[in-house]
């Protein structure tokens, strides 16, 4: 038997997810580099995401984290909270879906991801203003380099399989103001040599 305070199970559950995190965080930055590119794509700074927000009636709606960067028809000096109103009505806005698994082609068959409700609800308010940017980071394909695919929501929808709905779940780390831990159950194995490996 092992016994093991509650500090060092959340220091090693925290360390674990921050690894993951850390990787998907890699991922995403992996496939912004990628965008960029691109000279269409741009990252706009905060400011400019919120003023965005602004000119689409929608700042209380819709966060600055709904959409990742913006895409123009041509080329464009970096956009500013002051060149963005002048530039708006040809401005989508691209939230970013990247994957470094093999992907064989512009169908996307196996690419999974995570959306939110307010991407949804975003994208069903602007049109095809708001496209979802899948980015393959793998040169395992039919076009033998990374490649990315800029879709509606009605394309996303139409090619999608399945979908279900998943709970983010933030547990309490202050359970005073719940009346303590209450109830539970806490088993404790031997130590990660003890893991039979996965078949």
């Amino acid at each position: 038997m092992i016994l093991v305070t509650k500090t060092e199970i959340m220091r090693h559950m925290v360390g674990d997810k921050f690894g993951k995190s850390q990787s998907n965080q890699g991922t995403q930055k992996a496939g912004v580099q990628l965008l960029l590119t691109d000279p269409r794509f741009q990252i706009p700074n905060l400011a400019t995401k919120r003023r965005i927000l602004e000119l689409i009636g929608a700042s209380e709606k819709f966060g600055a984290q709904t959409f990742d960067a913006v895409m123009t028809p041509e080329a464009e000096s970096p956009i500013t909270v002051e060149s963005v109103t002048g530039l708006f009505a040809d401005l989508r806005l691209i939230e970013m879906k990247t994957t470094k698994k093999p992907i064989q082609d512009d169908s996307l068959h196996g690419f999974f991801f995570g959306a939110t409700e307010r991407e949804y609800d975003m994208a069903r308010t602007l049109g095809d203003r708001y496209l979802f940017a899948f980015v393959v980071l793998n040169s395992f394909n039919a076009y033998k380099r990374p490649f990315a695919v800029l879709l509606t929501l009605d394309e996303v929808e139409r090619r999608t399989m399945s979908k279900r709905l998943q709970y983010q779940v933030n547990l309490r780390t202050d359970l005073r103001s719940v009346g303590g831990a209450g109830e539970g159950w806490l088993v404790l194995f031997g130590d990660e040599s003890d893991i039979p490996p996965a078949s």
